[in-house]
């Protein structure tokens, strides 16, 4: 059983959207799946100075912890879909997450387990790499096998949601075995995973990139386009040189036209956003 955690309040958003979209890239290599929506359950974080484990049993608040827990520990794989909230996870994610790697401290059943973390930055677009790095965090402490994960936003939505089902496939592919990394191998291997080095200037960038190159190279719009992509191109010339500092009036010039342009080539788009991703 492959299940897809939903961590944001609004089912029928892009969060739910795309967990359910790596789902079916699952399904289609044999695998049963599950979508668990977060805000069904009740869940509580706990203070860091308080002792919530004994002997790996969870002696934390009296809610749903448990049930979901179990969920985890019973699941051959796991897709962890949360939306950005001011750069972060949701508080559901942090505190499931959270409360299993204080029982297992990354000894528990979980080790090893394939697992998908997809963050969802649907308005701005601010925090798609910045919220992915506590999460992977929280992979890296349990010790689990992630897959790379990939930009969330409204304006590459159709290009995430491909590639949301590629990895469920391969996710797929992974969920016949548990297999923890070899302790040799931890730093390296969790190091090297995609995004995770991002500074909020790099997140910038990327965020740019993918709001112009959603942007059409032919029609009225065209010369606009073309003159963006040209400032991206000077921004990759600042970046090779290590000037990233110089780059950030050009970065916030092309985030700022290229949204406005945007919104008005794509005003269907913004029927996922009223009730929140």
């Amino acid at each position: 059983m492959i299940r897809g955690f939903v961590g944001s309040p609004n089912k029928d958003g892009r969060t739910s959207a795309i967990v359910r979209e790596a789902l079916l890239g699952a399904e289609e290599q044999g695998a049963r799946v599950e979508m668990v929506y977060l805000s069904d359950y009740r869940i509580s974080d706990v203070p860091d100075c308080s002792v919530e484990h004994q002997a790996g049993v969870d002696v934390g608040p009296d809610d749903d912890y448990r049930a979901l827990a179990m969920m985890l520990d019973t699941s051959d794989a796991v897709v962890i879909g949360s939306p950005v909230y001011w750069s972060a996870i949701t508080s559901c994610v942090r505190a499931l997450l959270t409360r299993k790697l204080r029982v297992e401290m990354g000894e528990g059943p979980t080790a090893g387990m394939p697992a998908l973390g997809i963050v969802v930055a649907g308005g701005s677009g601010n925090g798609l790499t910045e919220a992915m790095k506590p999460l992977y965090l929280l992979f890296e402490k349990l010790r689990w096998r992630p897959l790379d994960s990939f930009p969330v936003t409204r304006f590459n939505w159709d290009r995430a949601l491909a590639f949301a089902h590629g990895a469920g496939k391969d996710l797929g592919a992974m969920a016949d075995r548990r297999r923890p990394i070899p302790a040799e191998m931890v730093w390296t291997f969790y190091n090297d995973l995609k995004y995770r080095h991002y500074d909020r200037i790099e997140e910038r960038k990327l965020l740019a990139d993918l709001i112009v190159g959603a942007l059409p190279e032919v029609g009225k719009f065209a010369e606009v386009s073309k003159e963006l992509r040209e400032k991206g191109s000077n921004v990759a010339t600042l970046f090779q040189q290590h000037r990233k500092g110089e780059a950030v009036p050009i970065i916030d010039d092309m985030i700022a036209r290229g949204t406005e342009l945007w919104e008005v080539l794509s005003p269907s788009s913004r029927a996922l956003d009223e009730d929140g991703d």
